[in-house]
């Protein structure tokens, strides 16, 4: 078989959006990948700056120093060290690539912190041939839509005992923990933390009756499909991307303030039913079309390399 021979670049990071895309293309039998970019081993800026467990720290390819990660380096600095000239190039765009155009033909930008980076990103957009958006409500004219999406080895049901009422993985804004203390000082017991990542993460919200998200940007975030693939019912903050996926009431269950979200995991708690009909909703809608598999599939198409 001739593989298709693609080269990404992407902060290195233990846990990114880049890595499980990159995952998801080496599990492709048609794919062969060579990944570089600034290797932070099992160190990542969360909190401050915190370090995961090791076992999660995986380098690319070819590792640039994680110094580098505040620098946007020229692709002459890695260029003899590619073993082939690729059919794609795809820059993992966190806030960091190659100032230059890279040695291939069709080079591809996928945009995964829009809600952050909008300025960022339109400063060189005409270096790309392709660039792709992942969140719509960020997007500008000439971009395509290419959502977060889920891990299918990692992000799936366990037949666990429960232990907590509600789970909640992620940075401690003010928002998310003004939620937490509600919800404790009504009795309902919430796991919240941050930094389990991979097995650890899926079976702390296992352990959970219902996923709890809130967005503060007005974005779809990758905990969404994440918490749907897991068969959990979820309770989140409205969003305007949400209505292109999915529908209230059937999906989710959602809220614009610490006291409608109150009442809307009351009443999945007091209500095992519907919260089972949700959970099982959100995860047959998403356990096929929102992979990263399928999202990494799309880019292929999309250039024309499958």
């Amino acid at each position: 078989m001739n593989k298709i021979k693609i080269a990404m670049s992407y902060v290195v990071y233990p846990l990114s959006m880049a890595g499980y895309f990159c995952r998801a293309l080496q599990r492709r039998e048609d794919v062969e990948l060579w990944t570089v970019g600034p290797y932070t081993n099992n160190w990542i800026p969360w909190n401050f700056g915190m370090y995961l467990l090791p076992k999660y720290a995986i380098p690319p390819s070819f590792p640039l120093p994680q110094g580098l990660i505040q620098y946007l380096p020229q692709w002459s600095l890695v260029d003899g060290s590619m073993p082939w000239t690729p059919d794609l190039f795809i820059s993992f765009d966190a806030g960091w690539h190659f100032t230059d155009r890279p040695r291939c033909d069709k080079i591809v930008r996928i945009q995964s912190d829009p809600h952050v980076l909008r300025g960022f990103y339109d400063k060189d957009r005409n270096t790309y041939d392709y660039n792709f958006c992942m969140q719509h409500s960020y997007m500008v004219e000439g971009e395509m839509f290419l959502p977060y999406a889920f891990d299918p080895t990692i992000h799936y049901p366990m037949s666990i005992p429960k232990e907590f009422d509600c789970c909640l993985i992620g940075l401690h804004y003010q928002q998310r923990d003004a939620l937490v203390n509600r919800l404790r000082d009504r009795g309902i017991s919430v796991y919240y933390s941050i930094g389990e990542i991979y097995d650890e993460n899926r079976i702390a919200y296992n352990k959970a009756k219902i996923a709890l998200s809130w967005s503060t940007l007005n974005d779809v975030p990758a905990r969404i499909m994440e918490g749907m693939a897991m068969n959990m019912p979820l309770v989140c903050n409205r969003v305007p991307d949400m209505d292109l996926f999915f529908k209230e009431g059937e999906h989710y269950l959602g809220f614009n303030d610490v006291s409608e979200a109150e009442r809307q995991v009351s009443s999945l708690l007091a209500d095992e039913e519907r919260a089972r009909a949700i959970g099982q909703n959100a995860y047959q809608t998403v356990k096929d079309a929102a992979t990263w598999d399928k999202r990494a599939e799309a880019v292929l198409q999309t250039v024309g390399l499958i």
